[in-house]
């Protein structure tokens, strides 16, 4: 089932492990996937779209999403050099304490129990 971001609260997943999956550079996609196992009847996958900036670790174990503060952006601004584009957002993943950054133009979440290499990004080049 796939669904439109919507609260940041909606994005909160404390016992789970998150991977850095896939990244396509034709379109700047980027998957970020909590694999279905022995305890989790669903893959969730956060999907980002028209991705400028990355700053994460390939493994997080627990997830939540947060708003982004005036240090993220700064992080951001230094890091690349410019400032954020009006059809960027900063996504920020905090994970075990630590603040991650991803700026796209969007995200969307799924839930779902297909295969764990199928990609959401198939047939986009």
């Amino acid at each position: 089932m796939d669904s439109v971001m919507g609260e940041l609260a909606d994005i909160d997943f404390p016992d789970r492990r998150f991977q850095l999956w896939e990244y396509r550079v034709s379109h700047g996609g980027l998957l970020i996937r909590s694999p279905r196992g022995p305890n989790e009847a669903a893959n969730v996958d956060l999907v980002f779209d028209g991705v400028e900036f990355i700053s994460c670790p390939r493994l997080m174990r627990g997830l939540r999403l947060d708003s982004a503060d005036a240090n993220d952006m700064r992080r951001v601004r230094d890091a690349t050099g410019r400032e954020i584009g009006p059809r960027d957002e900063v996504f920020v993943l905090v994970s075990q304490g630590s603040r991650h950054l991803v700026v796209a133009s969007s995200l969307r979440t799924d839930w779902h129990s297909r295969d764990i290499f199928d990609s959401p990004f198939s047939g986009t080049g």
